[in-house]
């Protein structure tokens, strides 16, 4: 009778279980949509998700999805890489269109920039290397080219000088001239900084890396052939942060550190110093001198090398404000850096600002500018002496200063003059100002799917000034100056653009293809002025008018050169699997002899 009340039971429990589980079945739908970037095209892959199960489908081709078992009052996950996603509530829905927005953030990831455009990094057919904005954050450098020491293959990057703010060389595709500069282009929103600076003054240096949105480097032909003539040495195109959607956001990023040698060559100090004077005057080598007789009561004498290579503090600041609506979207930055340099006499500063404004006016014309300003310090120890080499062979037993302040000299004429004197002594440094700016107008006509035009006008200007004060003084017989002299150069380089591009981008089904046709002038102009003059009346009067004018020397030039470009370049892919680009450029060059002008860069 027991068992057969379990048994009761037991029965009733799985009829009342079916009963629930046909009215939980009867609740379920089915949802169908797509999903679409907003362009309106479909994204393949996609992922669609009943948030808390595993019911999930991916999109085909055409966007499309289907999910079955659905409750009326889930909600659904939607996500795409490089895309924002959603999570959008059902509501009883069996039909849904979902447009996801592109993700700045992470875009930058799968996409890269190839000239004049962007393409899908599984696109590429050309050798791209990328510096992720990661990479670029997490750098403690002064200036963007050194940013790519050690982060691209294949990019070999040698800095000219030790002194902060100073120029790397960098070599992409080898070295292709035995002459002629090796260095690539750079292309800062839009802008073309040529490479080959030298070892004291560097461009690139008055650029913020806290700045740069992204780094792309192009390598090989295939890829740099969209620049013609300028690109065949590498091309780096560096494109800065704009503005994100959102409220209003204030960033604070910076540090604070120092650098300093990490070891100093093994020399001898003054009692060993002494102990070897000691011994080779034993082999009747050299005379003996009192100075020396007692070694082991003397001190360790002058470090040269620690005289002349200091804990260089560097600390760098920058504050930013960012953000926008739907229709406009903005970014300030404002940033401040300074180094020490580790050679005594050396140093860098710098003060920027930059920002962008974007602004949708309406759904088929969008427009916008970028811009920044600089104004950079760079103090140069000499050069022309090799200051680390008298180091090494100074003599410990010569004091940096002797006790009425002045500098300590060599006690032969074999033996070198005092570094830190010469370091201290002659002033040489570097005051440039920048500004730059890139300003783009985009119409997309809603009559025409996937077509766009776009035109670009930018400019870059430049004032470099250059003060060089050599006094009058007198280390050794064979180093001293009797006549002080005074030098000072000014340069001003001016580049502008304007490019005007239409690109077509469609898929149809398994075939996607990308044509892009445009056209740019640019002009760059050069004024450079120098002045100098010896026999001023004292140290301390630095003014070049204050010089002798009957041995004035000076120079000058002027000179300019245009560029008019004809290009285009058309990708075609065939289910994401075979893929084909060509590039074609025609650039004209005022460099040229009027018959030699123009050339071809397939």
């Amino acid at each position: 009778m027991r068992s057969t009340n379990r048994y009761l039971r037991a029965l009733c429990l799985l009829f009342l279980f079916c009963f629930i589980s046909l009215g939980a079945f009867a609740q379920t739908i089915s949802v169908r949509g797509t999903v679409k970037d907003e362009a309106g095209r479909g994204l393949a892959g996609a992922v669609v998700s009943v948030m808390g199960t595993n019911n999930a489908a991916l999109t085909n081709e055409a966007g499309e999805f289907t999910l079955s078992n659905v409750s009326p009052s889930a909600k659904l996950s939607v996500f795409l890489i490089s895309y924002q996603g959603q999570e959008i509530d059902v509501n009883g829905q069996t039909v849904l269109n979902i447009v996801l927005q592109e993700d700045a953030t992470t875009i930058e990831a799968v996409s890269v920039s190839v000239g004049y455009g962007t393409m899908r990094r599984s696109d590429l057919t050309g050798a791209v290397a990328s510096v992720s904005s990661d990479a670029i954050n997490k750098s403690v450098v002064t200036s963007i080219d050194q940013v790519l020491s050690g982060r691209a293959a294949g990019v070999q990057v040698q800095q000219n000088s030790g002194m902060p703010g100073a120029s790397s060389s960098i070599r992409i595709r080898g070295v292709n001239s035995l002459n002629a500069s090796t260095e690539p282009i750079y292309v800062i929103d839009g802008v073309v900084i040529p490479g080959g600076t030298s070892a004291n003054t560097n461009p690139l240096a008055s650029i913020n890396p806290a700045d740069i949105a992204s780094m792309d480097i192009l390598k090989d032909a295939s890829a740099t052939a969209i620049y013609g003539s300028q690109g065949s040495n590498g091309v780096i195109i560096i494109n800065t942060k704009r503005g994100q959607k959102g409220r209003a956001t204030i960033n604070y990023n910076g540090y604070v550190g120092w650098q300093e040698l990490p070891v100093h060559l093994d020399v001898l100090n003054l009692r060993e110093y002494a102990t070897i004077r000691n011994i080779k005057a034993d082999e009747g080598l050299l005379n003996y001198s009192n100075d020396f007789v007692r070694p082991d009561l003397l001190g360790e004498g002058t470090d040269w090398q620690k005289e002349l290579f200091n804990v260089a503090m560097m600390h760098n600041h920058n504050l930013s404000v960012s953000g926008g609506t739907e229709n406009v979207t903005y970014n300030l930055t404002a940033g401040y850096s300074n180094q020490d340099g580790i050679a005594e006499g050396s140093g860098f500063r710098r003060l920027n600002i930059s920002g962008s404004f974007d602004a949708r006016l309406n759904d088929w014309l969008r427009a916008g500018i970028n811009f920044g300003f600089s104004d950079t310090k760079q103090k140069m120890t000499v050069s022309d002496q090799s200051l680390v080499l008298m180091a090494i062979r100074s003599n410990p037993y010569v004091p940096v200063r002797n006790v009425d302040g002045s500098f300590g000299m060599p006690e032969n004429n074999w033996m070198p003059a005092n570094p830190i004197a010469l370091s201290l002594l002659v002033d040489n440094h570097n005051h440039n100002l920048g500004a730059r700016a890139n300003t783009f107008v985009e119409l997309t006509p809603t009559f025409v799917k996937g077509l766009s035009y776009k035109t670009e006008y930018s400019f870059d200007l430049n004032f470099y000034n250059n003060y060089r004060f050599v006094p009058t003084y007198y280390l050794a017989s064979w180093n001293f100056r009797d006549v002080n002299e005074k030098t000072e150069s000014k340069q001003m380089n001016i580049y502008y653009s304007w490019r005007n591009i239409v690109t077509y981008d469609r898929q149809f089904g398994k075939h996607k293809i990308t044509a892009m046709l445009g056209q740019e002038m640019s002009k760059s102009s050069w004024e450079y002025l120098m002045g100098s003059r010896t026999g001023l009346p004292t140290n301390g009067a630095t003014d070049l008018g204050l010089g002798d004018a009957t041995k004035a020397t000076n120079d000058g030039y002027t000179g300019a050169s245009a560029l008019l470009s004809y290009f285009g370049r058309v990708f075609y892919s065939f289910d994401d699997k075979y893929l084909v680009t060509a590039t074609l450029r025609r650039d004209g060059s005022s460099k040229f002899a009027p018959a030699k002008q123009w050339g071809w860069f397939p």
